[in-house]
């Protein structure tokens, strides 16, 4: 009896983690994970979080000027999350 009380304390912990596991990751850990590639790809003056047309949460990726090229490398979704692509401009710091 000992032993299963045992065991049943050591496995609970476990499936507790690996649950914890399935969670989607929240759109700021998403934009964290991915904003450094992002922002590699030529033309990509920013990542952030808004809303698509639906009013959905999104990783919105602004663009200094429309690229066909570029585009087509950005993925649609990240991680659950819709990738909206809007055109900013260049971004100056002021």
């Amino acid at each position: 009896m000992i032993f299963r009380l045992l065991i049943i304390l050591l496995v609970l912990p476990a499936i507790a983690m690996s649950e914890d596991s399935k969670m989607p990751n929240s759109i700021k850990d998403v934009k964290a994970q991915h904003e450094e590639r992002l922002l590699q790809l030529p033309g990509v003056v920013s990542v952030g979080i808004g809303h698509d047309e639906n009013g959905n949460p999104a990783i919105i990726v602004g663009l200094e000027r429309p690229d066909p090229e570029t585009e087509s490398q950005l993925p649609t979704w990240l991680d659950g999350y819709p990738v909206v692509v809007r055109i900013v401009g260049r971004i100056k710091a002021q």
